[in-house]
């Protein structure tokens, strides 16, 4: 797995299929903004899964507007700290 540190202090890394974003640690609104950056900037693929400290409910209403949709995944990490993740697709691609 291939980490970089964006300058917003923001992870980020690619598995097969999605690019994650590991926002973990940063104070709010930086995580709302980072995602919505990303998406605005057309940097994200059509599925990102963003790492959070705490669900982002300010942020649906946001990618609603945008076209994405989002869905809560578990952790399959095993020993990752607390959190929540968050799948994001965009409905058109």
């Amino acid at each position: 797995m291939h980490c970089s540190t964006p300058t917003d202090g923001a992870r980020q890394w690619r598995s097969e299929d999605e690019l994650h974003l590991d926002l973990r640690g940063l104070d709010p609104p930086d995580p709302l903004v980072a995602v919505l950056r990303m998406i605005d900037s057309g940097e994200a693929d059509n599925v990102v899964v963003a790492h959070f400290d705490r669900e982002p409910i300010f942020l649906y209403p946001d990618l609603d507007d945008r076209g994405w949709t989002h869905e809560l995944i578990a952790s399959s990490c095993g020993d990752c700290t607390e959190g929540v993740k968050l799948r994001l697709v965009r409905l058109t691609p």
